[in-house]
């Protein structure tokens, strides 16, 4: 399972500590809501948007070039009408086995 997977496993399990866990200490995070740019802010964007919202994300497409890791995903949640799902690309760049910077863009 790469790293991309194991991220969308943890955000869909709501699991901040093993989510985190895939994060560099000087990790940054950019999302149409804000730039997150240390591991307090970015572990406050989870735990306050993303599992408040409990998305449910899956898979659509993956893609690789070296350090470089990217998903197609739709999310769900709950409070959203059925069928309603939000389209994203993450994109993870990954240094030494951990997220250094992950770029959300929606469509």
């Amino acid at each position: 399972m790469s790293l991309a997977e194991k991220y969308i496993e943890f955000v869909n399990q709501a699991d901040i500590e093993a989510l985190m866990g895939l994060f560099s200490p000087t990790a940054a995070l950019f999302h149409p809501a804000g730039e997150f740019t240390d591991g307090a802010a970015i572990r406050n964007f989870y735990s306050s948007v993303v599992f408040a919202g409990q998305a449910i994300t899956e898979i659509q497409a993956k893609f690789t070039d070296g350090d470089t890791e990217i998903l197609q995903i739709r999310a769900s949640s709950p409070f959203s009408e059925p069928g309603n799902y939000v389209h994203a690309a993450d994109v993870f760049r990954i240094q030494a086995g951990l997220i250094e910077r992950l770029d959300i863009y929606y469509r």
